[in-house]
């Protein structure tokens, strides 16, 4: 693989970027699994993308980071990406 691009980095830097698209897929498929009888599996199953959403939200481009150093780093940097 080539030294400029590994996958491995490039997810540890980009996982919050990445958690909008795939609660959209999860939310596209919820309807393959609605019936009536597993009510509580499709109200569990639609936590997940609501989670990531809020994960997506909250992470992405380091505002939770900034937060962070701001009021409990106390200015300092004691938190990375």
């Amino acid at each position: 693989m080539n030294d400029r691009f590994r996958l491995g980095s490039w997810i540890i830097y980009n996982w919050s970027l990445m958690a909008l698209p795939f609660a959209v897929l999860a939310l596209c498929a919820l309807p393959v699994f609605s019936s009536t009888e597993n009510l509580p599996l499709i109200l569990l199953y639609t936590l997940l993308p609501l989670y990531m959403i809020h994960r997506y939200e909250e992470h992405a481009h380091g505002r939770f980071v900034e937060c962070f150093n701001s009021t409990i780093g106390k200015g300092y940097e004691d938190m990375t990406f």
